[in-house]
């Protein structure tokens, strides 16, 4: 399990500090959001925490997926990031989609992106893991690997 974290800085616009401004004391125009976010690999595929930034509406998140070894594996298909609520609850899911890591063409590693309509609060954080129909798992270090009998 990978964490990272990012600040991000929440502009408003003119219009709105000015109608902010006759309605009540505004403090600032900008505000900073901390967010914490992780991220579960597998034993082939590495999976960086996603980036966040500030786009238009909503944030955009930005991570990597790396190749741990000369595997022939296929690369996963998506990235399954998840908007965490302070009290661990999902507010949202969204899906990035990885390009194609060729493993013989020196390709180590591939950029996911998207840019997800939520706006982050104080205390929410994100969780990425390779899409595989199911929820990230929340903490992968808790996880234990389980051997299946032999029958």
């Amino acid at each position: 399990m990978v964490i990272g974290m990012t600040n991000i800085t929440f502009r408003r616009s003119a219009s709105a500090v000015a109608a902010c401004a006759s309605l009540c004391a505004c403090a600032t125009q900008s505000s900073s959001v901390q967010v914490v976010s992780q991220a579960s690999g597998s034993p082939y595929f590495s999976l960086g925490p996603p980036g966040v930034s500030k786009a238009g509406d909503g944030v955009r998140l930005v991570g990597r997926v790396c190749r741990r070894s000369r595997t022939t594996l296929l690369t996963p298909y998506r990235v399954r990031i998840e908007h965490v609520g302070p009290g661990g609850a999902v507010i949202g899911v969204e899906h990035a989609r990885i390009p194609p890591i060729y493993a013989y063409s020196d390709q180590a590693c591939a950029t996911y992106a998207i840019v997800a309509k939520w706006t982050l609060a104080p205390g929410d954080s994100l969780r990425a893991c390779f899409d595989r129909g199911r929820d990230c798992p929340s903490s992968a270090a808790a996880k234990a690997v389980v051997a299946v009998p032999a029958s």
